[in-house]
């Protein structure tokens, strides 16, 4: 087994490590124990995937329903305890009216409620970007690069242009233009890029404002980017910043296509 197909298997472990026992991973230990460059990554993988888990949980618990701002709470409490003690003391004639205004405190500090959520939802889906968080978002949705289910599925893009790669030609797009459903700035194309009158090479193109992304690759172009397998496996990426669009790209293909893919993008010499 070599260093690829132990990461592949590995990457369907849990990230604690209670499941390395089972048959399915043997090969892939013993290949860890013989190999400390495996090793090292495993642990990093490892590392990275409880701290997402960590940081998931915590914006999960940040946007519940019952994360209200400071204070709101007490501040309810306080004014419902006033329209009671208010209602006790009032003439009969008066106390509809009373009434009225509890059931109005009542929408208010569900409208706040409300409001106060969906402002929270919006910060934690505005917020800047990550290579891996793109790298890693197709993992989700698409079984292959060629999934044209999973990719009609997703809103159409509406921003004005066609935000690719310098030199990248147009007509090498198979598939209209979507688009994130949470953002509606990240471009997610379809590609077939030529390799001969009957080969090419297919894979998905991510395409956001680089200031958007919060690591932004320092290599400028697909040909020069090293490739990382997504968190599945299932995908070979190369991510890299365009200064003449100002974007950020990452090109996922099928395993084994990345130097295919980079050997048909090198310009030739005439």
């Amino acid at each position: 087994m070599n260093c690829i197909e132990a990461l592949q298997r590995l990457d369907a472990a849990r990230p604690d490590g209670s499941d390395l026992d089972q048959p399915e991973f043997r090969d892939a230990r013993v290949h860890l124990e013989c190999c400390p460059a495996c090793a090292g990554e495993f642990s990093r993988r490892n590392a990275w995937d409880l701290a997402f888990l960590t940081a998931s949980e915590s914006a999960a618990e940040s946007t519940s329903l019952f994360s209200v701002p400071d204070g709101l709470a007490t501040r309810v409490l306080a004014s419902l305890t006033s329209a009671e003690n208010r209602a006790a003391v009032e003439p009969e004639a008066t106390r509809p009216l009373s009434r009225r205004g509890w059931l109005t405190i009542l929408t208010t500090t569900a409208l706040v409620a409300c409001v106060a959520v969906v402002w929270q939802s919006t910060l934690v889906t505005s917020g800047p970007l990550t290579v891996d968080r793109i790298r890693n978002w197709p993992d989700e949705l698409f079984d292959s690069v060629d999934d044209a289910e999973a990719l009609a599925a997703l809103p159409e893009f509406i921003e004005s242009g066609i935000p690719l790669p310098t030199g990248w030609d147009p007509a090498w797009l198979d598939q209209p233009i979507r688009s994130w459903p949470e953002r509606t700035t990240v471009a997610v194309m379809s590609f077939q890029v030529p390799l001969s009158r009957r080969e090419r090479v297919k894979g998905l193109l991510l395409a956001v404002p680089a200031g958007e992304v919060l690591d932004r690759p320092r290599v400028n172009d697909v040909t020069t980017a090293r490739p990382n397998y997504s968190r599945s496996g299932r995908f070979s990426t190369a991510a890299w910043t365009d200064a003449e669009s100002g974007m950020v790209f990452v090109c996922l293909v099928a395993p084994g296509h990345y130097e295919r893919l980079r050997r048909a993008l090198v310009p030739q010499p005439v």
